[in-house]
Formats: structure tokens, sequence, C-alpha cells
């Protein structure tokens, strides 16, 4: 700074000079206060942002020792399940650790719980396993929804036959179809349930024959193949003369849950509510699932999937939606592809499992079941290979 700007050498004003300097003298402190606000403003932003990459180096190291923690956490040796506090010592005759008192002692019993096999269900179908990586929980009640044309009787016969070639068994609770029918879906899909009615490890209970006005001429009216068919399920056919006595299907579920020794294993499907809502009334519905869901998923850890039907202004008999434990929506998706017409499912809702929260394409082969496929890539070449 030059000694004319100083404010003590600086010319008065009004004297030759001095309405200059002063102009030059307001100036020069205007862009000394200007830079002083602006390198506060920098160290400001620095001190802050120094700050924040601190906080977010703490929550990455405490979410590391977490995880850590969480890894490190025993489990017990009978029910799998981290041991929330101190743990119990096993004994001579059983290793532990153990959570509880409880499990120590059923251990010695060699009541042995199997390492989280009832736990998750592993339906083998592609668009759900793409959905629900880790499984869907054995307990769980869930219902399969959407529109018609979707291909929801393809997924709940996959069902079945993915548990019949695991070496579960499992049970078909039939109301739009008889047994005959119900069977030729396999048959559609180039599967063959025959061996597996052989070695009695699929129910169906029959809710559909006894409506028939005249049972004596459906049967008549059966060709070979028909009767064959029937021949070989013949003992597989748990029959229900009233269908709208949902206590009698509920006992007949029963009967043949406890034929196959369907505890921890195997599965039950539902074919449809909708059949079920053209018999009774709503509340006898509401009972119906409630009771099933109690009596099958919670007491046996079998899981149990019903389908039901809401296109259009149809919404489904039951307004209480919570009574189910999950609930998988279909959909036919018309705005993906141009002049094409796509089913897509998506889990809306599984309690007790972690699903991904998106919209899967799929299809449906002979041999193969339901299978996932990018729309925006695939769409022609799957549709022209699918038979």
């Amino acid at each position: 700074m030059d000694d004319a700007d100083r404010a003590g050498n600086r010319p008065p004003e009004g004297q030759p000079g001095g309405d200059v300097d002063e102009r030059r003298y307001r100036r020069h402190q205007r862009q000394h206060q200007h830079h002083h606000q602006h390198q506060r403003g920098r160290r400001y932003q620095h001190q802050h942002h120094h700050q924040h990459q601190q906080r977010q180096h703490r929550q990455h190291h405490q979410q590391q020792r977490q995880h850590r923690q969480y890894q490190r956490q025993q489990r017990c040796s009978h029910c799998t399940y981290p041991i929330a506090d101190e743990p119990v010592q096993g004994t001579d005759d059983t290793a532990g650790p153990f959570c509880s008192e409880a499990c120590r002692d059923a251990a010695a019993a060699d009541e042995i719980v199997r390492d989280d096999g009832y736990k998750r269900f592993t339906t083998g179908v592609e668009p759900l396993e793409t959905l629900v990586p880790r499984g869907v929980p054995s307990d769980a009640f869930v219902l399969l929804t959407g529109d018609e044309g979707t291909r929801r009787t393809e997924l709940t016969t996959e069902l079945v036959w993915r548990a019949l070639t695991r070496g579960e068994p499992a049970v078909i609770v039939a109301f739009n179809d008889p047994p005959i029918a119900v069977l030729e879906r396999f048959f559609a899909l180039d599967w063959n349930p025959l061996p597996y009615l052989e070695m009695d490890r699929l129910r169906i209970v029959d809710c559909f024959t006894h409506r028939l006005e005249d049972r004596d001429a459906f049967e008549n009216t059966r060709n070979d193949w028909g009767r064959f068919v029937g021949d070989v399920a013949e003992d597989a056919v748990v029959a229900v003369r009233d269908p709208s006595d949902v206590r009698e299907v509920a006992n007949a579920l029963d009967r043949a849950l406890d034929d196959l020794e369907m505890t921890e294993t195997g599965v039950v499907v539902l074919d449809s509510i909708d059949e079920i809502d053209t018999l009774v009334q709503d509340r006898l519905i509401h009972n119906f699932v409630t009771d099933v869901r109690a009596t099958v998923c919670k007491a046996r850890f079998v899981p149990m999937f019903a389908s039901a039907t809401t296109s259009g202004d149809r919404a489904y008999p039951i307004d209480d939606e919570y009574v189910f434990d999950g609930i998988v929506d279909f959909r036919l998706a018309d705005d993906v592809i141009p002049e094409t017409r796509l089913t897509q499912l998506g889990v809306r809702k599984l309690v007790g499992a972690q699903f991904v929260p998106q919209w899967e394409t799929y299809a449906v082969s002979p041999g193969r079941g339901l299978f996932t496929f990018d729309p925006e890539t695939e769409s022609t070449d799957v549709f022209t290979r699918i038979d």
C-alpha cells in the first residue's frame, strides 16, 4: 500500500488529489473486506467438510464393529439362534454353548432341531427365488393374487412339483377342478406325477367332484386315459362331501397332512379362494384362512399358498389382508414393450423374510416351469422358443 493511501497520509478532502485518493482508499477497503469474507467462507466450508468426513468415518467404523460383533456372536447349539446374554454351558453329554437351559435340556434329551431346515422353504420357482433369495419362512401362509391370465395355476403346480422332486410331500386343495384335471396340469408342463402317486407322496383334497349334480355321469364319460389316471390317483384323493362346510374342508386337510406325516416338510397349495367365495360367506372364509394358517403353517411349519383373482373391479373376498403372512401380486403389463402383453409378479409383503422390491417379468415353458427374462432384450427370442 502506498504511503498516500494510509489513513494518516491521505490528502484532506477538498485539496488537490483528495477526492481521487479517497475513492481509491474506499475501493481498496471494499476489496480487502470482500477478500477477507471469501477466505473466511472457504475456511468454514473446509472445516464443515472435514467434520462431515470425520462423522462418516466414525459411522463406518461403528458399522464395521457391529458387523464383526454380530459375526462373532455365538449361536445356540440347539435352536441355532444367536445367544443374547451369557451362554449356558453344556454338560458332559451335550456340547454347548446354549442360549437357555431349555435348549440345553432339549439337547440332552436328543430333541435336536434341524439346522435351520424348518425355518426356510426353498420354492424352486425361478421368479420367487430371484425376489426372495433366502427362502420363504416355513410357517408362512402366502396369497397369490392378481389378474386373470397371469399363470398363477402354473406357479402353484410348480411349487408342488419342486417339493416332490426334492423328496418332500405335498397337498393340493382343489376347488376349481376334479383330481384328474389337477394332475393334467403337471402333464401339460411335461412333468409326470404318477411315480409320486405310487410313492404315496401326494394328496389331493377333492372339493370339486361332490359339487357336480351327476357325479356318476361325470365318471362314466371319462376316456381311457382319464380312467387310467383316476385309478392311479384313487388312494391319493381325500373326498370332501360338502365343500361349503369349511370345517369339513379343514378336517380333510388335516387328514391328508397326517397321512403324509407332514411336519416341517412339504407344501400345501389351495386353488382357489375364489371358489370358496362362491360357496360360503365372507366371515366363514376369514375363519377358514385363520384356522388353517394356525393349524398348518404355525403348528406344523408347513408353508401354504392360496390363489385369488382381483382383476377389473373384482376385489379379493377377504378385506383383512393382515391374515396372510405374505402377498405376491401378479399383473399383465402392457406398457413395457409396445404391442406385447407381459406377465409380471412382485412381492408386496412377506413377514419374517427379506425380499427384492421390484417386478419380475416371467414366462412359462414345459419342462422348465416359470422363468424370468429381460423384456428389453429377450422378449421376442423368449416367446419364439418357448415350446
